[in-house]
């Protein structure tokens, strides 16, 4: 892929083939490597019909929501993303596109405050939410109460890099929102902390009668074949 690089202080601007605008960066950072796996390594080629609704949930800077939009103009994207800088970023990538919404906030079980903080020294493409009612600064926001907000009926492609918030989300308050999810494309970090695959994978089998599943690259995706006909 051949693509074309403008430096305008600490933002890197790239304009690739087939995306409509250019691409800010941050130069010497994680962005690098996220802009790698989206757009070269192509771990997000999902073979998926023409999606209505897509969910972004730790969007950090566009990178995924901006593949998806130029791929699916039609779409409604909604990105989520708790940490302000990313936020920032991500808000400067897609402010060029219609149709896709950022939330500055995290993804949990329950609407509460949460922490956002680099506890294992990853960076920012691995920026850890945790619940502290006392000095938490980022609202947290439940898919349930984001399907309302929304009015969102079915979510065909739920996208989560929630970097150990997993481990919560799918552990209570999913059955009112899972079964309306088509395709899950979720970075699971068991890697970074215990059993972060264990309630994803029992809350998939509680909800869904039949569904495919597989990996690419990092991700593992779930195709819920109860929806094929919706």
């Amino acid at each position: 892929m051949l693509f074309l690089t403008f430096k305008f202080g600490n933002i890197k601007r790239v304009r690739l083939p087939r995306i409509k605008h250019p691409l800010r960066l941050r130069p010497n950072t994680t962005d690098v490597p996220t802009f790698n796996q989206v757009f070269l390594q192509k771990e997000y080629d999902l073979h998926v019909s023409t999606p209505k609704v897509i969910i972004d949930g730790g969007a950090n800077i566009g990178l995924f929501a901006i593949l998806m939009k130029n791929k699916y103009p039609d779409a409604k994207i909604i990105c989520i993303e708790p940490d302000q800088e990313n936020f920032s970023l991500l808000q400067a990538n897609t402010a060029a596109y219609d149709g896709i919404y950022c939330e500055n906030c995290g993804i949990w079980n329950k609407d509460t405050v949460l922490k956002v903080f680099d506890k294992y020294n990853g960076g920012k493409w691995q920026m850890i939410v945790e619940e502290d009612n006392q000095h938490g600064t980022i609202p947290a926001i439940t898919l349930g109460t984001l399907f309302e907000k929304y009015s969102i009926q079915q979510v065909d492609i739920l996208k989560l890099d929630i970097e150990t918030s997993e481990k919560q989300v799918f552990q209570d308050n999913f059955k009112g929102w899972l079964p309306k999810v088509k395709t899950i494309v979720i970075e699971l970090h068991d890697w970074l902390e215990e059993d972060c695959s264990k309630p994803f994978f029992s809350a998939i089998n509680q909800t869904f009668s039949r569904y495919k599943y597989y990996m690419k690259g990092e991700n593992t995706i779930i195709e819920n074949k109860d929806l094929d006909f919706a």
